[in-house]
């Protein structure tokens, strides 16, 4: 082989690895979105009951936030180090970027899910590393236990800011039972209402119909999850426990208490 020929293939190479690099960078950062759900094949091994792609997404970013916090945990425990508790911030805050972007479509409410696990990461984040820096500083137990109050109070300003840009005290259910006076819902996972996936019972409104997606108040319980409690409006349509419950922008017209 010619040597302007060696050349001419190794530059070719290089050129094709930086194409290749880039769109792997491209897409971690901006990840396309998926067109058909993800399978879950390893939580529908764990996960024993039928629930849907909504639930799936919310059960696997809170147990990926729950592994990043035991890591940084036992970093903090064993090494200390102020480098690897970075370094598993980023590969965390790539990974959970691409399954919040990804699967885009099949949350049925994005932007809080968004802004939750962003912002309560970022804090975990900075009390990890603020927590290494302070040891290294000083060993005055009483420090400690300021710095961690100093904590609590910074989580409990995030969940006030939370519930004032995207809190609501309602949700929206699927009319699965009607039982003389009561009716059973079922209500996807809503982190805006603070409302866990599940049926509930509530007391009947109207001519309801199973399988109608009805709007519910709910109430909020110290130190626990919100739980429906009314009623407040029906929509015209049939749903099942297995789609969205939020009704289409043109059926709140067809609304009625």
């Amino acid at each position: 082989m010619k040597l302007e020929d060696f050349f001419y293939v190794v530059g070719e190479r290089v050129e094709s690895a930086a194409v290749k690099l880039s769109g792997a960078f491209r897409e971690l950062l901006f990840p396309s979105l998926r067109e058909l759900p993800p399978d879950f094949r390893l939580l529908r091994k764990l996960v024993k009951k039928s629930i849907t792609i909504h639930e799936f997404l919310s059960l696997k970013l809170q147990l990926v936030f729950l592994a990043y916090l035991l890591l940084n945990l036992l970093i903090l425990l064993l090494i200390r180090s102020i480098p690897l508790l970075m370094l598993t911030a980023l590969v965390y805050f790539l990974y959970i970027h691409r399954l919040l972007w990804r699967n885009y479509y099949f949350f049925i409410d994005f932007k809080p899910y968004r802004y939750f696990y962003y912002g309560l990461s970022l804090i975990a984040f900075l009390a990890f590393v603020g927590y290494t820096v302070l040891r290294r500083l000083t060993h005055v137990v009483y420090y400690y236990y300021a710095y961690l109050i100093v904590i609590f109070a910074v989580v409990l300003l995030f969940r006030q800011m939370f519930k004032t840009k995207y809190g609501r005290d309602w949700t929206y259910g699927v009319v699965e039972e009607i039982k003389g006076d009561l009716v059973r819902v079922f209500v996807h996972d809503d982190i805006a209402a603070n409302v866990k996936p599940g049926y509930y019972w509530v007391d009947k409104v109207g001519d309801l119909k199973e399988g109608r997606i009805v709007k519910l108040l709910v109430e909020e319980r110290l130190m626990k999850g919100a739980i429906p409690k009314k009623i407040m409006e029906v929509y015209l349509g049939d749903q099942s426990s297995q789609s969205s419950t939020e009704p289409k922008a043109e059926s709140d017209s067809n609304s009625r208490r």
